[in-house]
């Protein structure tokens, strides 16, 4: 549910007296729900393990400032209208998610930076990325050819 303060307070992120506050800035709202201890399950491990072999990869600076100005265009497509990527990375793991997708051999858990450059895959830039089908054309994609 969205909330409204009162006595002057712009907005609130975090815990408080078992409710989760999330502000949002980007929509200019403040969401509120009950906090809740996630039950964790096999598939979390397996999610925790892709997510560290994915960031043990660490991508170069140019790569990384692609991908935000890659986001940036990306969140202004119609099609994704109310449903924002919030950050680089997680543009990242979703491009090399659908990449895993796309090709049955790619193990993202054991994925690395020389397995990416031997087998030429297409998230070695967001040009190639974009190329390939995995991201959605942008305005000036042409330009982010900087390489993992």
């Amino acid at each position: 549910m969205k909330a409204k303060f009162t006595y002057g307070i712009g907005s609130y992120s975090g815990k408080l007296d078992g409710v989760v506050f999330c502000h949002y800035r980007r929509e200019g709202v403040v969401l509120v729900r009950k906090y809740r201890y996630p039950t964790i399950v096999e598939n979390n491990h397996k999610l925790g393990s892709i997510t560290a072999s994915l960031h043990a990869i660490k991508p170069s600076d140019g790569y990384k400032n692609d991908m935000r100005d890659y986001l940036n265009r990306y969140n202004t497509l119609k099609q994704n209208e109310g449903r924002y990527v919030r950050s680089w990375v997680n543009l990242y793991i979703k491009l090399m998610r659908d990449m895993a997708r796309q090709d049955n051999s790619i193990d993202l858990q054991t994925l690395t930076r020389e397995q990416i450059y031997t087998q030429d895959l297409p998230c070695i830039s967001v040009k190639r990325a974009v190329e390939a089908g995995l991201l959605p054309q942008v305005y000036d994609w042409e330009h982010y050819d900087r390489e993992l």
